[in-house]
């Protein structure tokens, strides 16, 4: 099936970049594990697991879109393929990194360091199975919105040209920086009111269940994956360059 030949294609540019990755977090264990030993007991924390791996498919997201589409198309491999393996891709690469994940935090409180989930100091008060799952799940999917992201934001340059990739470049983190807080400080105090009630609300719906973060998490890979099949479904095979 074409689909399985993207997959592996997507895998054998990925495996040696995880190993890469694992290997410098197994490196920061140790160095910390025999800081600990050489100290006498020093508290040493590295939680950086989750938010690392999904930076990880972040990146791995932007890439794939233009190296993936690239293939692909050169191939014989439609792009309905290509984007339908990179999603299954993406989805079970996520799930293999947030169990890899669990279980190097594992290690790590066995050696003695800090190593808490972001999702476990969120949740401090789930001790069951079923509260687990969530978190786990959580990561999952997280992880998935993240390639899916990351896979939009690449699928958005491939699609632009220089010009407007420079003009982008500029102009997004411009806005981010100075545009947001000029907007909010511009608002009206109906709006920053609204805005101000929103954000503790969702925050606190988010608080209340690790599957609520799920939904999150869920929804923005659905739009992502969307946008991103929008962008591919009329894609040009471009030189690399």
């Amino acid at each position: 099936m074409k689909i399985g030949k993207m997959f592996k294609w997507y895998w054998q540019n990925t495996y040696w970049g995880l190993i890469g990755f694992y290997g410098a977090m197994l490196a920061l264990m140790l160095l910390g594990f025999t800081i600990i030993v050489f100290s006498g007991g020093g508290d040493v924390t590295m939680n950086g697991f989750s938010c690392s791996s999904e930076v990880m498919l972040l990146v791995m997201g932007i890439i794939f879109f233009s190296a993936g589409t690239r293939f692909g198309l050169s191939n014989g491999v439609s792009r309905k393929t290509v984007f339908c393996g990179m999603a299954l891709f993406m989805l079970t690469f996520s799930a293999g990194t947030a169990v890899i994940n669990v279980l190097g935090e594992w290690t790590g409180r066995a050696m003695g360091l800090g190593t808490v989930g972001i999702a476990e100091i969120i949740y401090p008060w789930i001790d069951n199975f079923v509260g687990r799952l969530g978190i786990v799940l959580s990561r999952v999917i997280g992880g998935w919105a993240m390639g899916l992201l990351g896979y939009f934001i690449g699928g958005a340059y491939y699609r632009m040209n220089k010009i407007w990739k420079i003009i982008v470049s500029i102009t997004v983190p411009a806005l981010l920086v100075f545009g947001l807080p000029l907007l909010v400080v511009a608002a009206p105090s109906s709006v920053t009111t609204a805005v101000g009630k929103f954000f503790p609300s969702t925050i606190d719906w988010l608080a209340q269940s690790p599957y609520n973060l799920t939904l999150l998490w869920l929804g923005g890979a659905i739009l992502c994956g969307i946008f991103s099949w929008l962008l591919i479904r009329r894609a040009p095979v471009k030189i690399a360059g």
